[in-house]
């Protein structure tokens, strides 16, 4: 018997796992608390996925809630590897390739061993990022319940 689409796990870095986890975020108040005084984007890279793409999404966060407000999929090396951060639309920028969100994503590496990691690239406002990172951490915490496949 086939599983259903909705029944299927869907695999990191794909853009309905994207939705999926605004949807948590939306529906969690410990992150509704910690992000609510945030009204930031941040926007997330992802290089050489299992499809032969890199990916970059863009997430806002407003008074406690999550907004996916681009998704940018090409095949991989894409121009976007590129483009320098735009520090009007986004408030920090993450960008590594996708073995080092496995990495993130299964516990295996924290977010020292990442920032610490030559592959794993961090841009815009520390200061903001670390003032608010309790908020960024149930992000990530939020991601890892989610059952997916890699």
């Amino acid at each position: 018997m086939q599983r259903s689409p909705v029944e299927e796990k869907h695999r990191l870095w794909s853009r309905v796992l994207a939705d999926v986890l605004v949807a948590r975020l939306n529906a969690d108040a410990k992150f509704a608390k910690l992000a609510g005084k945030l009204n930031e984007t941040i926007q997330l890279r992802c290089f050489d996925t299992p499809d032969g793409t890199d990916v970059a999404a863009s997430y806002r966060v407003t008074a406690g809630k999550a907004e996916l407000v681009e998704w940018v999929e090409e095949p991989a090396p894409a121009a976007l590897r590129d483009q320098p951060l735009d520090k009007t639309r986004f408030l920090a920028r993450t960008s590594a390739p996708y073995r080092i969100w496995v990495k993130l994503d299964t516990g295996e590496f924290g977010v020292i061993d990442a920032i610490l990691s030559p592959h794993y690239k961090f841009e815009g406002a520390k200061l903001k990022v670390l003032k608010n990172i309790r908020s960024f951490q149930r992000i990530s915490e939020i991601s890892q319940t989610i059952e997916k496949r890699y």
